[in-house]
């Protein structure tokens, strides 16, 4: 699952003035040295048993701020983040994990034949839980993240099955076999689910290779036995959009002009071998046209018995393609049988190449085949786009190491390719997400801005631009401004700037500066900036309203502007709208059961825990996430960025009545940028077609929105007359934006 978090974490012993800090979205320890200057010994005091600083990078104003949270918060950020109750409301996955157990333990018993499970991360203990009512007589579990193992402790007392399963909170690397050991005997018979969007991401072939050396005995039965990972390679524009940057042309007297080239550095790069992991069901039959049918590449044997488990290889698997094209990318997801006949398999194909959909395929819908967002599929880009002929065959070279795959194609028998992992050596790949990439291909974006540019921009023109990476920067020289300043933060974005503005030839006209200008002297400048913009986008900026950053960067700027200079954006609007997820709740939702066992205290470990350490809102690309409109948008805030940041909070509020039938299980939230005052410019990040209720929201690809979900979802109808209360606080000290939602039917609360 996607996680999306800045935060950065200082456990601090009470009264000592040294801690550490892990950056959390790194999910890497990185030492800082003695306390921050600004806590105090009388804060520590205060704290009393609240013992963990976390210092987080706030993305709209800038700043590093100081906050104290619980001891424990660290883990709790951790479990909010997980995928583990989305997992465990895949009842697929659980049915197919029970039946694989099943018939695992009948089998060793038709041995005759004492029944020893290992149960590798256990979490919440459902598959132990599951081996324990199967018939297996002895059941050990180990997990090494410590807040769930003691969840799962309560929850096998919850199920009275505490005394069936030992409970060992180590990694699986760390336990010892023998008399009085964590395993008095090697088991015979292992579960495990260690698996991630690329199958072996988990370290899943290590904890294999470990546990059929040390802690197996040679005939152990392993659930699930293998896996294979599938790829089909297509021709798709639109998902390159996501990988490769296009120039920018615009149509003037019937000739075509050039507003950005793109350095042949960038655009003969290999990328970066990073999975893009996407849901696939939710990508438009329009956007790929298939060059090969789904192709098995790479078989993983988990017991190493039929063949080895190699911790590095390159597999080659020849096909013919299905039309002639562009092989740009590589479409990926795997499948795992649950026994050791393969008679029970999971699989995490996409509804058209799915094994229970064979006689549907593209007639289908990802609403005919399990919702999962802790395993999605994966898009791998080939290192250089490759053409085939139909009437050819070519070869597909899939490859991995111990953690991850990557993909090349060849052509036929003489074109020479590499099998190494590939490398980005432009560094825009590096230094942006995916989403950013996509948006600096977005024609809507480019059209807007160059649009506006080509208005306003004189040969007197002086442009600042606000954000990282904004190439609509080097446009604004090319249309003919007499100067532009960028603000770069980041020395790799430094770098691929001085690359953009070398490969246009405007060196002479765009000057770099730091993102802070505050020290810049106006005497530093040609003239005084007349066009102050941004995109907006900042690296920092996970939900769509942290570009108000732009704001409180021109705080530090205003000594360099013209009175008069224009502001770009000139408004931000924040809006909202009730949907019913068809599938998004899941990851927040409670389980109350799974399989019959109780949940009772999982449900209350991941309350308590976005409760304490998560967000009510949290970043999503929705058009990935089927939502349907309850009512229609909702107008909750207008900022005037052409004016001074305001001193106090901006509050406003209101309520609309709900008149369509059925539930609303949350809230997405977005903005619409209005660039200039007239009508046309705007860049939004929400819907891109007029919502209809009760229909699928079409949103921006190249955004991600936000997700505010209801802790139980509303039954709305016509007998139940319901109204959707709504307030936002926008608090300019620290650039937050603070929403609540209500809903009440006839003065009182209607929830399931």
């Amino acid at each position: 699952m996607r996680q999306w978090c800045l935060a950065v974490s200082k456990t601090i012993p009470p009264l000592l003035p040294t801690h550490t800090l892990t950056p959390l979205y790194l999910s890497r320890p990185a030492h800082w040295g003695l306390y921050h200057p600004l806590i105090s010994r009388s804060a520590l005091i205060r704290a009393k048993k609240m013992s963990v600083f976390t210092q987080q990078l706030n993305p709209i104003t800038g700043r590093l701020e100081w906050g104290i949270q619980p001891e424990d918060y660290d883990y709790k950020q951790e479990v909010a983040r997980s995928a583990y109750a989305d997992m465990l409301h895949d009842q697929e996955r659980n049915e197919k994990y029970y039946e694989g157990l099943k018939r695992a333990v009948a089998q060793i018993k038709g041995r005759g034949e004492e029944v020893r499970v290992l149960d590798i991360g256990t979490g919440t203990g459902l598959l132990s839980m599951m081996a324990v009512t199967c018939g297996a007589d002895v059941v050990t579990a180990c997990e090494a993240f410590h807040p769930m193992a003691e969840c799962a402790r309560k929850g096998l007392a919850e199920n009275s099955l505490a005394h069936r399963v030992k409970l060992i909170a180590k990694r699986s690397t760390e336990l010892d076999v023998g008399p009085g050991k964590d395993l008095e005997r090697k088991a015979n018979l292992l579960v495990a689910e260690l698996f991630d969007t690329e199958l072996i991401g988990e370290g899943a072939i290590d904890t294999y290779r470990h546990a059929r050396e040390f802690l197996l005995t040679d005939d152990a039965l392993l659930v699930p036995s293998e896996g294979t990972v599938y790829a089909q390679v297509v021709s798709s524009k639109m998902l390159q959009r996501w990988n490769k940057i296009s120039p920018i042309v615009r149509s003037k007297h019937g000739k075509e002009e050039v507003l950005l080239s793109v350095p042949s550095v960038v655009s003969e790069c290999d990328g970066a071998a990073a999975v893009h992991d996407l849901q696939l069901s939710q990508v438009p039959r329009h956007w790929i046209t298939p060059l090969s049918n789904p192709l098995p590449v790479l078989r993983f044997d988990w017991s190493g018995r039929s063949a080895d488990l190699p911790c590095e290889r390159t597999t080659l698997t020849t096909f013919r393609p299905l039309t002639s094209g562009l092989c740009d990318a590589v479409l990926m997801w795997w499948e795992i049988k649950m026994d050791q006949e393969g008679d029970v398999v999971l699989s995490c194909a996409p509804y058209w190449a799915h094994p229970d959909l064979t006689d549907v395929g593209w007639k289908g819908s990802s609403e005919d085949i399990p919702w999962r967002d802790h395993w999605m599929q994966a898009v791998y880009y080939l290192p250089q786009t490759r053409h085939v002929n139909k009437d050819s065959t070519a070869t597909l070279l899939s490859s991995h190491d111990e953690y991850s795959l990557w993909f090349n194609l060849k052509r036929d028998a003489s074109d020479c390719v590499s099998i190494e992992r590939p490398v980005c050596e432009c560094r825009i790949h590096i230094v942006n997400s995916r989403t950013r990439l996509g948006q600096l291909n977005d024609p809507r974006r480019i059209e807007v801005y160059t649009r506006v540019l080509e208005t306003l921009i004189r040969p007197d023109s002086v442009c600042l631009a606000l954000g990282d990476g904004c190439l609509m920067a080097i446009v604004a020289a090319r249309l003919g401004a007499r100067h532009v300043y960028m603000t770069e933060g980041s020395d790799p974005n430094r770098r691929v700037a001085k690359e953009f503005i070398a490969a246009n030839s405007v060196q002479h006209k765009v000057t770099l500066l730091p993102e802070d200008v505050s020290d810049t002297t106006l005497q530093q400048l040609v003239a005084p900036v007349t066009i102050i913009f941004s995109e907006p986008f900042f690296s920092t900026s996970l939900l769509p309203w942290h570009s108000l950053y732009c704001w409180y960067m021109r705080n530090s700027c205003e000594h360099l502007l013209l009175p008069q200079a224009t502001r770009i954006p000139s408004s931000v609007s924040i809006w909202a709208l009730p949907v019913a997820y068809r599938d998004l709740w899941k990851i927040r939702a409670p389980l109350q059961q799974c399989c019959g066992f109780k949940m009772g205290v999982f449900d209350k470990l991941i309350e308590t825990a976005c409760a304490e350490a998560d967000e009510r809102v949290e970043p999503q690309p929705l058009w990935e996430y089927p939502a349907r409109a309850k009512s229609t948008p909702i107008h909750l805030m207008t900022l005037d960025l052409s004016t001074p940041i305001p001193d106090a909070p901006v509050c406003r509020g209101g309520s609309i009545p709900l008149t369509t039938e059925g539930l609303v299980n949350g809230m997405a939230l977005w903005v619409d940028w209005q660039i200039t005052e007239n009508d046309g410019d705007v860049i939004t990040t929400g819907p891109i077609q007029p919502v209809v209720v009760d229909d699928n929201v079409e949103w921006d690809i190249y955004s991600r929105q936000g997700v505010y979900l209801f802790r139980n979802p509303y039954i709305i109808g016509p007998d139940l007359p319901s109204t959707l209360k709504y307030s936002v606080t926008f608090q300019p000290l620290d650039g937050t934006m603070n929403f609540n939602f209500e809903i009440e039917t006839v003065g009182r609360r209607k929830e399931v």
